[in-house]
């Protein structure tokens, strides 16, 4: 190992130390600016990572004995009688429809009166309304685009898109619910204020014409004194039902038409003593949920600023902290009622919560080297997320996809953790990429048939579905 020098960079190729250049006074194609040198010692990381876990996966695996090896015993595979888990079935489906995943240009936003840049990206699956929030200079904004119904798939052109609403906030996220309502939660106003903005999208009719219902040809403004932060939308029930993360903890609203009613949920106990903690500043790390997700009609996962995951029961009104992790959470995702995906800065892990809980502190505090966490179920260790981290995950392939720093899309098996090669993975975006939204493929007959995955980059939005027609560039 050679000795680290300030100013200078070992490059192990050319085993010379170089010194390191500024930014401004270094010459095109230099390779030992600061920048460059940045890059290169990440990427020094990741080979030095995917080396330790090969020897790690080396020495661990246990290798087949040899007797098993016999002719005879290879029988079962050749007549195919041989069990092979759901599991396995479902990855090695995955993999072969990833190889055949093919871009398709679905539309691009109108860049009025700004530069416009998705934050968020949603199609109702029944109607075909493609749903995109965004920044327009010193604005948020909501837009719709409805869809050309009279083809036998859904097109979208720039004529068909509507605004919402746009205002001077912050505009922390959108969910969709099943029911056809959508709630964007807008905060940092003029004021300092924030709103929740729930609002019926229109279905079409026999005619395919969208018709907005006259009762909501305004959006609803609910006031509320915290910041907002996250949404997401109970998957089932007849009403629609959110939950919502804020800067005073978790809050669940539950409406229909002018009619919201917004309630604040009890915060978990000590994770250490099981008794009750009395306060809790607004806006501490402690209080603010930075992620949401249902895992039950009854049961909702958030996530804190501090990295702590709770559990809160709606039938008995009782929250729990189950979970820490290494870095404050940035989003949750379900896999099944018990386990769950949850990102962080730099990581990315998946947590089984029926297992007992472990690494769990008093008042976490992910910056500091004192910082635990719980053991993790599964780990994406060729996690590289962009600098603000989004991921989606589809359990109909059971694959996970993830926006990387290189303006990428990474791929992986939620089975093995384990990166999967696919012609999404080699395509790099132009810009950053900000938003991921994986889709089913059981709505409309004018909607995907198969499961797709929309990608955004700044005002463009992008179809990766199965097709055997050439690949769009």
């Amino acid at each position: 190992m050679n000795r680290e020098i300030p100013g200078f960079y070992y490059d192990p190729e050319k085993k010379k130390y170089f010194k390191i250049q500024a930014n401004h006074k270094a010459t095109p194609g230099s390779q030992y600016t600061q920048d460059s040198v940045k890059r290169k010692r990440v990427d020094q990381e990741k080979r030095q990572r995917k080396i330790h876990l090969t020897k790690r996966v080396t020495k661990e695996k246990i290798t087949r004995a040899a007797f098993l090896s016999h002719p005879l015993l290879g029988v079962q595979r050749e007549i195919g009688s041989q069990h092979v888990s759901t599991s396995i079935r479902q990855e090695q489906r995955s993999l072969i429809y990833a190889s055949q995943l093919h871009r398709n240009k679905l539309h691009q936003f109108e860049p009025w009166p700004d530069e416009y840049s998705i934050k968020h990206v949603l199609r109702n699956k029944r109607s075909g309304i493609l749903i995109a929030s965004g920044q327009r200079g010193g604005e948020s904004s909501v837009s719709v685009c409805f869809p050309d119904c009279d083809q036998d798939k859904w097109t979208y052109n720039r004529t068909m898109e509507r605004v919402l609403f746009k205002e001077p906030y912050r505009l922390s996220s959108v969910s969709l619910s099943h029911t056809g309502y959508l709630l964007a939660t807008m905060d940092s106003g003029p004021n300092g204020d924030s709103f929740l903005a729930p609002r019926m999208l229109p279905d079409p009719d026999e005619g395919g014409n969208y018709r907005w219902p006259t009762a909501f040809a305004h959006p609803i403004r609910l006031r509320t004194p915290s910041s907002l932060w996250c949404s997401s939308a109970c998957p089932t029930g007849d009403m629609p039902f959110f939950a919502v993360g804020t800067s005073d903890g978790l809050y669940t609203l539950e409406g229909l038409g002018s009619y919201w009613a917004l309630s604040k949920k009890s915060f978990a106990n000590d994770a250490l003593t099981g008794k009750p903690i009395l306060h809790r500043r607004v806006d501490s790390s402690h209080a603010v949920v930075t992620s949401v997700e249902w895992l039950s009609s009854d049961v909702i996962a958030a996530g804190l600023k501090d990295s702590a995951i709770f559990l809160h029961d709606l039938r008995s009104g009782g929250s729990a902290t189950r979970l820490q992790h290494p870095h404050a959470v940035t989003k949750i995702r379900k896999v099944d009622p018990y386990r769950i995906v949850v990102a962080g800065i730099n990581s990315l892990q998946m947590y089984d919560i029926r297992y007992p809980p472990n690494g769990l502190q008093r008042n976490p505090q992910p910056n500091k080297k004192y910082h635990t966490s719980t053991k993790p179920y599964l780990t994406f260790s060729d996690y590289s997320p962009e600098t603000i981290p989004d991921f989606d995950i589809s359990l109909e392939l059971g694959l996970l996809a993830s926006a990387s720093d290189e303006r990428k899309i990474q791929l992986f098996s939620l089975r093995t953790g384990q990166q999967v090669p696919s012609p999404l993975s080699g395509y790099q975006y132009a810009d950053p990429i900000s938003s991921i939204c994986f889709e089913s493929g059981d709505g409309s007959l004018h909607g995907p048939q198969t499961p797709s995955l929309l990608v955004c980059a700044k005002a463009t939005v992008d179809e990766w579905i199965w097709s055997n027609s050439p690949k769009t560039t």
